[in-house]
C-alpha cells in the first residue's frame, strides 16, 4: 500500500495506492491530517476504513518535505562522465519548496536557458525524528521511497566561480524544477534496498542505472546529514543520479514539447512535461 496525496473537487487528500487502485480514508476520527500525519500513524492507517476514488482526481506531490537534500555526484557512473574525482564524504546541496511540481506536472524552462537537463533519481522519504544517527541504525528511520526529477539549468549551475564553486542555487532552484512521485512506497516494499533507475526522454531511454553504483547509499547518506541536522518525518534525501544526463554525453537538452519519464523498479513511473516560462 503506498502513500500519495490527490486533489478531489478542489481540496488535496492524503491517499492510498494498492493493487492499481486508489482509496480515499474516511473515517474522520483516523483520517490523516496530512502525509507526515499519515507517516507517523502508518501501521495503524494500514486497516483504516477506507473507499476507492472513483470519480475524477488530479494528482499533487506526495508531500511537502520540511527539507530537502540532494548528493552531487553519488553515482560512480556520473562520477566518471563528469571526470569528478570520487568523495570521501557525501557532498550535498538543497532544493526549496517552489521547484516541487506533481506527476503529470509541467516543468517549467526559463527564458534565456540553453541547456535545462533531466536528473532521474529515487527519494529516500525519512520516517522517524533523529540527530547523530549511526550509519548501523540510519535505516530505522526511513519510511519509504518516491522519484524524482532533479531538473538542473547547467547554464547557471556549471558557469560557478572559481573561488565559489558550482552556483547551486541558480542551477537547481528554479521554480517547478523537482517533479517528485507519484507515490511515496513503504521501505519493507523495497527490503534491502535495490533498484534500477531508467529516464526516458520522449520514449528514448538516456539514463539505466543501478543502485549498485552509488557511492554512498542511504544508510551513509542519512548518517552524514544527521551529524548536524535533526532530520524529521517526511524529509528528503535523494540518491543521485545515474550516467546519461545531456550535459557530460548526447548534450540533448530539454525544450517545451518534451515528456520526461522516470521508471525504478519497485517504485513506478514518475511523468512531466516541459513547457516555455509564460509569466
Amino acid at each position: 500500500m503506498n502513500l500519495l496525496t490527490v486533489e478531489i473537487g478542489g481540496k488535496r487528500e492524503v491517499a492510498v495506492q494498492e493493487k492499481g487502485r486508489l482509496y480515499r480514508f474516511v473515517d474522520p476520527d483516523s483520517k490523516p491530517v496530512d502525509p507526515v500525519d499519515a507517516i507517523r500513524n502508518w501501521d495503524n492507517l494500514l486497516n483504516a476504513d477506507r473507499a476507492e476514488i472513483s470519480g475524477k482526481y488530479r494528482y499533487c506531490v506526495p508531500l511537502v518535505p520540511g527539507k530537502m537534500f540532494l548528493p552531487a555526484v553519488n553515482f560512480r557512473s556520473h562520477s566518471s562522465e563528469t571526470s569528478m574525482p570520487k568523495l570521501d564524504e557525501p557532498y550535498f546541496f538543497t532544493k526549496f519548496s517552489h521547484t516541487l511540481v506533481p506527476h503529470g506536472g509541467e516543468v517549467v524552462k526559463p527564458r534565456g536557458i540553453q541547456r535545462m537537463d533531466y536528473e532521474g533519481e529515487i527519494g529516500i522519504i525519512i520516517g522517524k525524528r533523529g540527530k547523530y544517527i549511526r550509519e548501523e541504525n540510519a535505516m530505522d528511520h526511513v519510511f519509504g521511497y518516491t522519484i524524482v526529477d532533479d531538473v538542473s539549468l547547467r547554464d547557471y549551475q556549471n558557469s560557478g566561480h572559481p573561488v565559489y564553486g558550482k552556483d547551486w542555487v541558480l542551477g537547481k532552484n528554479a521554480d517547478a524544477a523537482l517533479p517528485m512521485g507519484p507515490w511515496i512506497v513503504p521501505k519493507k516494499e523495497i527490503e534491502p534496498f535495490h533498484a534500477t533507475i531508467q529516464t526516458y526522454v520522449n520514449g528514448k531511454l538516456r539514463q539505466n542505472g543501478d543502485t549498485d553504483d552509488m557511492i554512498f547509499g542511504p544508510a551513509r547518506l542519512i548518517s552524514r546529514l544527521s551529524m548536524a541536522i535533526t532530520l524529521d518525518p517526511g524529509d528528503l534525501i535523494s540518491t543521485g543520479t545515474p550516467s546519461g544526463v545531456a550535459e557530460y554525453g548526447s548534450k540533448e537538452y530539454l525544450n517545451p514539447g518534451d515528456t520526461v519519464e522516470i521508471t525504478v523498479s519497485g517504485i513506478g513511473t514518475l511523468r512531466h512535461t516541459i513547457v516555455a516560462d509564460s509569466s
